[in-house]
């Protein structure tokens, strides 16, 4: 389901896939980040590399194991 912007922000439900999974959590404030509720913080490499995109964008983020990549497959909220 798409939001009614599509653009992921603050508050959006985001569902990524890379080449082995797919993955949903909420993009939220930093002080309410919590990632066994699946909550991931804007100011995390993951949070900001997402911030503005839409379904469909291919995603690369600094992670501590290197550059990953992923799609945005889902935005809602």
């Amino acid at each position: 389901m798409i939001g009614s912007t599509g653009v992921i922000r603050i508050g959006s439900r985001v569902c990524v896939r890379d080449t082995d999974d797919r993955v949903e959590f909420d993009i939220v404030e930093p002080h309410e980040a919590d990632i066994a509720e699946a909550r991931v913080s804007v100011a995390s490499p993951l949070g900001r590399a997402l911030l503005g995109r839409q379904v469909g964008d291919e995603v690369r983020y600094r992670a501590p194991a290197g550059v990953r990549s992923v799609t945005v497959a889902e935005v809602s909220g």
